[in-house]
């Protein structure tokens, strides 16, 4: 997959979550926590296994975190550190 901006990372990623979640609120802030839409840990589990086969990614357990996957936001810096390296 080539190269991705942050703008096309969050746009396939906030398509992503709205079909999957129904509590996704595309209009919040990207920095609101992913609980607050309704996700939770199984919801994370899907999220990875998405990222991972969406994104061609591979994340270690160790990478399963609030900070690379708490919100919109860090999902992007991370999807786009990861695939932009």
């Amino acid at each position: 997959m080539p190269s991705l901006t942050r703008p096309e990372i969050r746009e396939q990623l906030v398509s992503y979550l709205c079909e999957s979640f129904p509590l996704f609120n595309p209009a919040a802030p990207d920095d609101t926590p992913m609980a607050e839409h309704g996700v939770d840990s199984l919801g994370t589990t899907n999220i990875v296994v998405y990222l991972e086969q969406h994104f061609q990614i591979e994340i270690n357990d160790t990478e399963i975190t609030r900070a690379n996957l708490g919100s919109v936001q860090s999902l992007v810096n991370f999807i786009d550190k990861r695939k932009n390296a």
